[in-house]
């Protein structure tokens, strides 16, 4: 069985307003077994703004749904362009992008980019360091253990006393020798290959497996994520199918989703997942912890009806709920309604940074309503996209606005310069709204 590999790449390209561009080196990752990383910030890259992006070539012969990119960045905020497919952490400088459920997968022998910006406001250039992707790099812990770590590949349930387990290995350091495969915190198995059958094990049940490597020179890299599995029912022990999940809820967020939340069901053995259906037809899975879900493809301004259902252990499904009916929001026009932030308006303001003036632009609007949570907005200067601004991350992490915005933008030592200033949100479903109605500002002389 051929073994999946991705390599990732990250690239920076210029968005700025008139700023001086400067070369930055690129910075290179390790690669083991065709598992690869480099990450780049483009020469035009400039201390107002660049847009990035994180490429992934999977070259097996199987499409690649669980995988995690990380990377550093020398200062700034990093923002996603498609929120709605991939979720974003930054903790301080380090940066992880993985995919939200099923809507990223990597083809076989296929590609996907993640594009991403770097708001470094004014502050240098930015760089990226440490770009990998499932651990293909890692730092050493202590003198005995690494930080690389093997990775899931499509571990299984074969039946209700079996399962298979696969994973990727790590990359980089020593060569690995041997695996060792741990069983609700118990090492239960010692192997060679990166895949094995577990046995004898109870039908119904839940369990919890860990695999590490041990390396040729001794040390033992981290465990990998925990593997949840839970066998198959024997046959005749699940005799009843579940009982149907309850008080099913649906609300619009924004023209192109919608937000369902329902009440756990229940089964005689165990509930395994969540069948969702909009209009008859199902459209998407949920796991057995899951009590929400979000809905996306949707169209503007269209009524839909959704219904969800229980599967349990042997796949008998569940009666589905009650049907929640619900009418998405329209589509932003580009005329300034409710999708583009109101009353915008803009100031200039000085600061002195030693011997030199710097010019600021104080930025205020209303957030638009009845769009989901908005986080991120984006500022335009001179008909240009100068700076994005993100809240709720980075380090400290920024309360999310609810009613009213603001922001500073630093706009250099440049007395009497004159700018045309207007800015969008990216709205709940991940789409940009509307802009703002631009002003003009001019900073003093």
């Amino acid at each position: 069985m051929s073994r999946k590999r991705i390599a990732l790449a990250c690239a920076a390209v210029v968005v700025g307003v008139g700023s001086v561009v400067i070369p930055v080196a690129a910075n290179a990752g390790e690669e083991k077994d065709g598992l690869g990383a480099a990450c780049r910030v483009a020469d035009q890259a400039t201390v107002w703004w660049a847009s990035g992006e994180v490429s992934l070539t999977n070259k097996g012969d199987r499409p690649v749904r669980d995988w995690t990119a990380e990377f550093d960045v020398s200062q700034g905020q990093v923002t996603l362009d498609n929120p709605w497919a991939y979720e974003l952490r930054q903790d301080g400088k380090h940066v992880t992008v993985k995919p939200v459920a099923d809507r990223a997968d990597v083809a076989a022998r296929g590609s996907r980019t993640v594009k991403v910006g770097i708001n470094p406001a004014g502050k240098g250039l930015p760089q990226i360091t440490g770009c990998r992707v499932n651990g293909a790099s890692g730092s050493g812990g202590d003198s005995g253990t690494d930080t690389a770590v093997p990775a899931d590949s499509g571990s299984f349930v074969k039946d209700d006393t079996a399962v298979h387990l696969m994973w990727k290995p790590p990359a980089g350091g020593s060569e690995v020798v041997r695996y060792e495969v741990f069983q609700n915190g118990k090492q239960v198995k010692t192997v060679k290959d990166t895949m094995t059958d577990i046995e004898r094990l109870a039908p119904a049940t839940r369990y919890a497996f860990k695999v590490r490597a041990v390396r040729a020179d001794g040390r033992t890299t981290g465990f990998s994520k925990e593997i949840v599995l839970t066998t198959l029912a024997a046959p005749g022990q699940d005799k009843a199918k579940p009982v149907l999940p309850a008080d099913l809820e649906a609300t619009a967020s924004g023209p192109y989703q919608a937000a369902l939340r329902w009440r756990a069901a229940t089964d005689d053995v165990a509930v395994t997942g969540y069948r969702i259906y909009r209009n008859g037809v199902k459209v998407q899975d949920a796991d057995a912890k899951a009590t929400s879900a979000t809905v996306s493809g949707l169209t503007a301004s269209t009524a839909y009806r959704f219904k969800v259902t229980a599967v349990d252990a042997s796949g008998k499904e569940s009666e589905p709920t009650r049907e929640a009916q619900v009418t998405t929001a329209a589509a932003p026009d580009g005329g300034g309604g409710t999708a583009s932030p109101g009353d915008f308006a803009a100031t200039t303001a000085t600061k002195q940074d030693g011997g030199v003036t710097q010019h600021y632009l104080n930025l205020t609007w209303s957030v638009p309503q009845g769009v989901g949570q908005i986080t991120t907005y984006q500022v335009y200067l001179n008909g240009k996209p100068a700076q994005t601004f993100m809240w709720g991350t980075g380090d400290p992490v920024l309360p999310v606005p609810t009613t009213k915005g603001s922001r500073e933008v630093l706009v250099g030592a440049h007395p009497g310069s004159t700018y045309a200033v207007k800015i969008r949100a990216r709205l709940g479903d991940g789409t940009w709204g509307a802009f703002s109605r631009e002003v003009s500002v001019r900073t003093g002389g």
